[in-house]
């Protein structure tokens, strides 16, 4: 199949559900914004600004719209550093040379699925901030992190995996309305790669390959191995469950 105008409007077309995130995410900081300025004239001077792991204040500050707002300013610098982040992405994927009318396809999902990654990043964030702020706001003598930071992890690790998958579907579903099935030679590496670009191949005696083709520049863990799982699993343990281990520990001892 010859690649044309109408082939290329096809796939371009909608690619704003995939920003979707981030409106959401202007909408939960607005949100919460306008009810902390509903509330401002009531809050207690000097406000709270850091709680020990305790869930107690442990620092204070002079009520203004600074110490009263500062973790959604943060969190929309965030959201805004993501943002800038996915309108760079197709120049950070590496293009695949001469690729089938199938793996365009594949490539427009794969950039899509980055941005809404980094969009749901934001939203999770903004929830998570936000959820703070109205807790300290209203309930400033006991803050409970611990809930809501396993909670926050967790939702941070589906976001990375799940638009991925989805995204993957629906590039699949519109080649094929289109007329446009993988090959063999599709089938047989799209097999090899799991959703998210991880390399899964136990064949395959690298731990360390590079990224699939198409799906920017570096390397990437290859989890078929059983030194590339063991390095996962540490990976996960060190960054994800001993800091929510942690948290819930001085949570509760503290």
């Amino acid at each position: 199949m010859t690649w044309g105008t109408d082939e290329e409007q096809a796939i371009r077309r909608g690619r704003w559900v995939a920003w979707s995130p981030f409106l959401l995410t202007v909408i939960v900081l607005a949100g919460i914004l306008a009810y902390g300025a509903g509330i401002y004239a009531d809050l207690p001077d000097p406000v709270p600004t850091h709680w020990g792991a305790s869930g107690e204040p442990d620092a204070w500050d002079e009520k203004s719209f600074g110490s009263v707002f500062m973790g959604l300013f943060i969190s929309a610098g965030t959201a805004a550093l993501m943002a800038v982040l996915a309108l760079t992405v197709p120049a950070m994927t590496q293009p695949q040379k001469d690729p089938t009318p199938y793996q365009r396809y594949r490539q427009e999902g794969t950039t899509r699925a980055i941005v809404s990654v980094l969009g749901w990043v934001s939203a999770l964030t903004a929830l998570f901030v936000g959820y703070l702020s109205v807790t300290g706001w209203i309930a400033p003598d006991q803050l409970h992190i611990a809930v809501p930071l396993v909670l926050f992890m967790v939702g941070i690790l589906a976001v990375i995996v799940l638009p991925f998958r989805s995204w993957e579907r629906w590039a699949t579903h519109l080649a094929a309305a289109h007329g446009i099935h993988p090959s063999h030679e599709d089938l047989a590496e799209d097999r090899l790669w799991l959703p998210g670009g991880i390399y899964n191949n136990p064949d395959d005696q690298l731990i360390l390959v590079p990224k699939r083709e198409g799906h920017g520049t570096g390397l990437t863990v290859n989890v078929g191995h059983r030194r590339g799982k063991t390095a996962v699993a540490v990976f996960v343990t060190a960054f994800v469950v001993a800091p929510i281990a942690l948290v819930a520990v001085l949570s509760t001892f503290g």
